[in-house]
């Protein structure tokens, strides 16, 4: 099964720009020159295209647009927007980058007559900063729809508001028209005062609540949401606010003719495919995510159905014991019985690229149970995906920690520290039920460096390790008694 990461003349990728039109799925991506790694030369993209009708097998398209030349608006890049139908045309917003213009950062437009040949406007930029309002740095990424309670179509541009602590400035700002030609300025639609720019916004209904996400590179750097009953605001936090975890990054949304709604979004790449290098700018497409409206008025995230299903063929694993006792119960059941203690083993097999699957039912926890990723024998250097019952929070842990520089040689035996950056040792975390009796529904899947970890269909997260581990998958429980079982392993 091959997954869709980026073009396949493509170094890496960038920001998914997500529009579905006439039964098709479209992902317009950001793709950077061919041997660049870093900033300014990367970030000269390309709009590249691909569509789908089945949002797993993508079919690769002509590039729709590329940078300008000179002074021209876009001649440093063609950065982050949004696709729209409307008015009888197909129409492409974006961020046009020119290190020597101006305002280096620009609105553009370009338009199309059947979304595979593009043609710029020649009023580009056709919206530039408001400099006695916001900064003239930042000023990007446009998201247009049609705003049917409004009666007008809306663009939302992230900006950073002058007014506003430097490192609080970050900003959503409306603008309206009628004609998708002419724009007349909103005014801030949020300005939440936590983030630094809240890049790719996006705004959509579901039922009678809105949606507004958006990313922070600043904090935690993922996608977050807020909601509220009007497209107007006021704008407030769930108690699930996040499409993915860290890594799972610019993720934005398209809506298929079911009225379902899927993400897409990158992980980053790191310098030399090293666990230890920097993280990149850019890098492979996540499988998307499916979210749902919770009852509780936030999102719900799972794996879509179409992923689960195009791996068909079993693997053939065997399971390795490496600490305390776990009971088998036919196949595909496992019970471990950790109170007071620690039991974990692992699933031996030869895939790298592979979905896992199981269910998990905690019976008496006391501590915390969850399932191994990318391990050693040990269980010290890993991804722990970690279930704490106390906490009620779930969290991808990156194994070992570190100690003081005066206990190192009391920890001779465990592997060097990791070194995750700003990701920290907890490089994802949200809160999550957990009771004992409730079953936990898992899909895990591995290909080769990317783990992408959807839990109890609420929640996901999405690391990069490139290390070869001893052991791909496994289970553990801590002071818990804990039940796997349907236990799968698909490629």
């Amino acid at each position: 099964m091959d997954i869709f990461r980026k073009m396949s003349f493509a170094d890496s990728t960038g920001d998914a720009i997500p529009f579905y039109h006439e039964g098709k799925y479209h992902i317009f991506s950001l793709t950077s020159p061919p041997g660049t790694t870093v900033y300014p030369a990367r970030l000269r993209t390309t709009w590249s295209h691909s569509v789908s009708e089945d949002l797993v097998h993508w079919q690769e398209l002509p590039t729709a647009l590329y940078p300008g030349e000179g002074d021209e608006p876009d001649a440093s890049g063609v950065w982050t927007g949004s696709v729209v139908y409307g008015e009888g045309k197909y129409h492409a917003f974006y961020t046009g980058y020119c290190l020597t213009a101006r305002f280096q950062q620009t609105i553009c437009h370009a338009i199309s007559e059947d979304g595979i040949v593009w043609e710029k406007d020649p009023a580009n930029p056709v919206v530039t900063p408001l400099v006695e309002l916001y900064e003239e740095g930042d000023w990007r990424d446009p998201y247009v729809f049609y705003n049917e309670e409004d009666g007008c179509y809306w663009m939302l541009l992230s900006a950073r508001k002058l007014d506003m602590p430097v490192t609080r400035r970050g900003c959503v700002v409306l603008y309206r028209s009628k004609d998708l030609a002419d724009w007349d300025y909103y005014g801030p639609l949020y300005a939440p005062g936590h983030t630094n720019c809240p890049e790719c916004p996006e705004m959509y209904k579901i039922e009678d609540t809105w949606y507004l996400s958006y990313s922070r590179f600043s904090e935690f750097v993922n996608t977050i949401y807020r909601v509220s009953k009007s497209p107007f605001g006021p704008w407030r936090k769930t108690k699930k606010d996040g499409i993915g975890g860290r890594r799972f990054y610019a993720a934005k949304s398209m809506e298929d003719a079911k009225g379902r709604r899927f993400y897409f979004a990158w992980a980053h790449d790191r310098a030399e495919k090293s666990d230890r290098g920097e993280w990149y700018w850019g890098g492979a497409f996540c499988v998307p995510h499916e979210v749902v409206a919770a009852p509780e008025g936030g999102l719900d995230v799972k794996m879509p159905q179409e992923y689960v299903a195009a791996y068909q063929d079993a693997v053939n694993w065997s399971y390795v014991p490496a600490l305390g006792n776990a009971k088998r119960y036919g196949e595909k059941m496992f019970e471990l019985d950790s109170v007071g203690s620690c039991i974990y083993g692992f699933f031996q097999h030869p895939e790298e690229h592979f979905l896992f699957k199981c269910k998990i039912m905690p019976r008496e926890t006391y501590d915390h149970f969850g399932i191994l990723l990318k391990s050693d024998e040990e269980a010290s250097g890993c991804l722990l995906l970690e279930f704490d019952m106390a906490m009620q929070r779930a969290s991808l842990l990156n194994l070992p920690m570190g100690v003081d520089p005066f206990w190192e040689q009391s920890c001779q035996a465990v592997p060097p520290a990791t070194d995750p950056g700003p990701d920290g040792v907890r490089v994802a975390e949200k809160t999550f039920c957990i009771e004992d009796g409730k079953e936990i529904d898992i899909k895990i899947l591995v290909d080769h460096d990317l783990v992408e970890v959807f839990a109890g269909e609420q929640a996901a997260f999405t690391y990069r390790v490139y290390a070869k581990p001893e052991y791909e998958v496994g289970i553990l429980a801590q002071d818990a008694r804990v039940e796997f079982y349907d236990i799968e392993i698909m490629k």
